[in-house]
């Protein structure tokens, strides 16, 4: 037969049992806890991994963005310089270019300079040799005044042979008058030659432009000559194209009358209008006057017929002619 424990030694052994159990509980559930703590922060750590990758492969994008910029820039730039390249040969050719067409134009210039050098010669040989002719004239001309300053000194002398001596008397001193008269045109119409020919030496060259100016545009009044505002603007459009071609042009100014009055007062007439252009062209248009030259021939060379006042009208007239 066992034996029986005694009711007294049972119990606490059971009751440390229970207490060990207790014990084993907690410890369990402090483990489970702990395992918890640390499943949550490799969690954490997990989720703070991820969010750091995501960064890192957004930042690999915008770098790789940022090296196709950059190739993108670099190639750019490589054209850029070729292109300059390219547009350095094509200045170098219009250098080369505007070189020989300055060569070409300072050999036209040297043959130009050679042809007015000879045109020069020539015109004044012409003027020497007209210069010949006035002197000739001149010469006749004072002998045929002392012959009959010596008629009209004889008919003087026979004054006292009646009546009939003083009619031949009248009728002499009338044609030394007249012959006088002829003389003093001639005389001036000499020196009008003389001055055309001089003025002609100066602008030997092509007719490039020209401007006419009717009785509308410069007054042909006795008074002094004025330009009317149509003839100004005209001037001006002139102006405009001759000032940047200078010293390189010369403008030549005609003058121009109808056969209404003298001779010798159509010329001073045609000249005055002449030279109020030439005036205007240099106190308004700043041309130097040694580029500009007035001629007037006055009634000699009609357009129209003078016979009516429209034909008058329109050899009322100033032409402007450029030069180069």
């Amino acid at each position: 037969m066992r034996p029986t424990l005694p009711l007294a030694l049972l119990v606490p052994a059971v009751l440390a049992g229970c207490a060990s159990q207790q014990t084993l509980d907690a410890q369990a559930e402090s483990v489970n806890r702990q395992l918890d703590a640390q499943a949550s922060t490799v969690s954490q750590q997990l989720a703070l991994l991820k969010q750091t990758q995501s960064s890192m492969a957004e930042a690999q994008k915008n770098l790789e963005a940022r090296l196709g910029k950059l190739e993108s820039e670099q190639a750019l730039i490589a054209s850029r310089l070729n292109e300059g390249s390219a547009a350095t040969a094509t200045q170098q050719r219009d250098i080369d270019s505007l070189r020989s067409q300055t060569s070409a134009t300072q050999n036209e210039l040297a043959a130009l300079t050679g042809q007015l050098s000879s045109q020069t010669a020539a015109a004044q040989s012409d003027l020497a040799a007209l210069g010949s002719q006035v002197s000739s004239q001149a010469s006749a001309i004072t002998q045929a005044q002392a012959t009959a300053n010596d008629a009209l000194t004889i008919a003087r002398d026979n004054q006292t042979a009646g009546s009939h001596a003083a009619d031949r008397l009248r009728m002499t001193e009338e044609k030394v008058n007249n012959q006088n008269s002829v003389i003093a045109q001639a005389q001036e119409t000499a020196n009008d030659a003389v001055k055309i020919a001089r003025d002609s030496r100066l602008v030997s060259g092509k007719v490039v432009d020209s401007l006419l100016l009717t009785e509308n545009m410069v007054s042909y009044s006795y008074e002094q000559p004025e330009l009317t505002p149509q003839g100004s603007a005209a001037l001006d459009t002139l102006i405009a194209y001759v000032k940047p071609k200078l010293p390189h042009v010369f403008v030549e100014i005609i003058g121009y009358t109808d056969s209404m009055s003298l001779d010798s007062q159509n010329r001073r007439i045609a000249l005055e209008r002449a030279e109020s252009v030439r005036r205007y062209l240099h106190e308004t248009g700043g041309i130097p006057l040694d580029r500009m030259s007035t001629i007037s021939y006055g009634d000699l060379k009609p357009v129209a017929s003078n016979t009516s006042f429209e034909g008058r009208v329109q050899n009322r007239r100033v032409l402007v002619q450029v030069l180069k």
